[in-house]
């Protein structure tokens, strides 16, 4: 009864910061989609350089404007299915038409050494048509803040409460951009907790008011991760008032027209009204043009020769802080198929809500697309295999010998005294997984369950993930032998390594 009582109180809470309106909207479009551009939401437009040199065939006599890659693409290119795409990913079926098809797949771009190896539109998505890209603009924003940063603007290490007078007080005073920009602000929310309250910031037609109101602490800064869209759109309010204009005159001026990007992008606004752009959330671009972004990060924030995003900027994103939340950083995610050198792996990409992946292979030279209306499989470990796959030809999938899973059981210990014991269950699970026994002593580890079955995930990890918590094991394995492994459980933000005992 208590526990029933204490719920509709915070649902009455959560409707007391959402608009009749914003509700109307709620309940009338509830899931959002890749052409609320076009639907309900009002946009500022940055306009593309309307000049077709995307990718000029190697056969072709070139332009006077050399293409920006050489178009190699065809089907062949892409390596069979089974060997990038586990089973339970595969969506029952083995034809790469019929599972772009069935993946609800808008657009797949897959470029290596500057060549297309693949461009392919269906499902509604055309080359010339932006669509909502949703989270991928976090990390665009993300990068915008750290060019303001470098023009003077702001700083990273700087107070919320410079730019949000109500931030001066109480637990929010301690929050900075940075802690915004890694999802450790500490606020009480987290994404997946609230479809009520996440609606309510997709659609509220006054953003700044909105995240006045929810922004409540829960943890310290730099405690806890949670992913939680509300920092970002802080962040964005944050970063138009530094620079002074608005963010599509600031995103044309520093990366839109320097990169030249071919089509018009949309920045979709809360209201005609209070016109704050959705930071968190609320960009429309054309597959394209998320390319050149890739190659701008790919090629260390250099274009042309002008340095565009600030150096130390791509450094942080590329390169894992093994001291620090590993999974996520400034708005990039980082925790995707890890094969082997787990501390050294400089994958990286943006990713939003069904699907939209712009995904970075430094040390490959590598850059996929992927655009879709749902996200029916977990498109960061499929391109982080395939990334895999065209850059050394092997993979777990393929590999026998990247797959250390019958290595995984023992039991292992930390620098506390801390214990775990993974025994290796003698049934697969419907996919052929192998499954484990998780042990841990409750006196020492005080939340959660005392066993637990976990799944292996690739050929160096096992996990689990529910909602806005997830467990995963990273192996660390030196000359072909299980040394130890990288436990992180969220929302804690540290790493910590267990040994093997022998």
């Amino acid at each position: 009864m208590i526990k029933s009582f204490s719920q509709i109180i915070v649902f009455l809470s959560m409707i007391c910061t959402i608009s009749s309106c914003t509700f109307t909207k709620i309940v009338v479009f509830f899931k959002p989609s890749i052409e609320d551009h076009q639907k309900v939401f009002v946009c500022d437009t940055i306009p593309g350089s309307a000049m077709d040199d995307w990718a000029a065939a190697s056969s072709e006599v070139m332009p006077l404007k050399k293409g920006l890659f050489v178009n190699a693409n065809a089907p062949a290119n892409i390596p069979p299915m089974e060997q990038w795409i586990p089973m339970e990913e595969n969506l029952e079926t083995t034809n790469f038409d019929a599972f772009l098809e069935k993946s609800k797949t808008t657009a797949l771009i897959i470029i290596k050494n500057d060549s297309v190896l693949y461009e392919r539109y269906l499902n509604g998505g055309a080359k010339d048509k932006p669509k909502v890209v949703f989270s991928v603009t976090k990390a665009i924003v993300a990068t915008l803040t750290a060019i303001a940063a470098e023009d003077g603007l702001l700083s990273l290490d700087q107070k919320v409460a410079d730019f949000i007078p109500e931030f001066s007080n109480g637990a929010r005073k301690d929050i900075t951009l940075r802690h915004l920009m890694g999802m450790v602000s500490g606020l009480n929310w987290h994404d997946f907790d609230n479809v009520l309250r996440l609606g309510g910031l997709y659609y509220t037609g006054n953003q700044e008011r909105f995240v006045k109101r929810a922004a409540k602490t829960k943890y310290e800064p730099n405690t806890h991760f949670a992913y939680k869209s509300l920092s970002t759109q802080i962040l964005g309010i944050c970063l138009e008032k530094a620079i002074g204009q608005s963010l599509a005159s600031y995103l044309e001026a520093k990366i839109w027209q320097p990169v030249g990007m071919q089509y018009d992008a949309m920045v979709t606004l809360d209201s005609k009204k209070h016109r704050n752009p959705r930071t968190f959330g609320g960009l429309a671009l054309t597959a394209p043009d998320m390319i050149r972004f890739g190659k701008l990060m790919l090629n260390d924030g250099v274009w042309e020769g002008q340095q565009i995003v600030p150096t130390w900027f791509v450094e942080a994103v590329k390169n894992r802080d093994m001291n620090d939340w590993f999974g996520y950083s400034n708005c990039y995610w980082r925790n995707g198929y890890e094969e082997l050198g787990f501390e050294s792996n400089q994958q990286y990409w943006a990713a939003g809500y069904s699907g939209q992946y712009i995904f970075v292979s430094p040390k490959d030279n590598i850059i996929i697309v992927r655009t879709g209306a749902e996200e029916k499989s977990h498109w960061s470990l499929l391109l982080g295999r395939l990334s895999s796959l065209l850059a050394n030809g092997r993979n777990d999938l393929t590999d026998e010998s990247l797959d250390f899973g019958a290595q995984f059981s023992g039991t292992y210990t930390n620098e506390e005294g801390q214990k775990m014991t993974l025994e290796l269950l003698p049934e697969l699970d419907k996919y052929e997984r192998r499954q484990w026994l998780w042990k841990r002593d409750l006196t020492q580890f005080v939340e959660g369950e005392k066993l637990k079955e976990l799944t292996q995930l690739d050929g160096v990890s096992l996990g689990y993930k529910k909602g806005g918590k997830q467990t995963r094991m990273y192996y660390d394995i030196k000359e072909g032998k299980v040394l130890g492994f990288y436990y992180n459980s969220w929302p804690d933000v540290g790493l910590t390594y267990f040994k093997k005992m022998q």
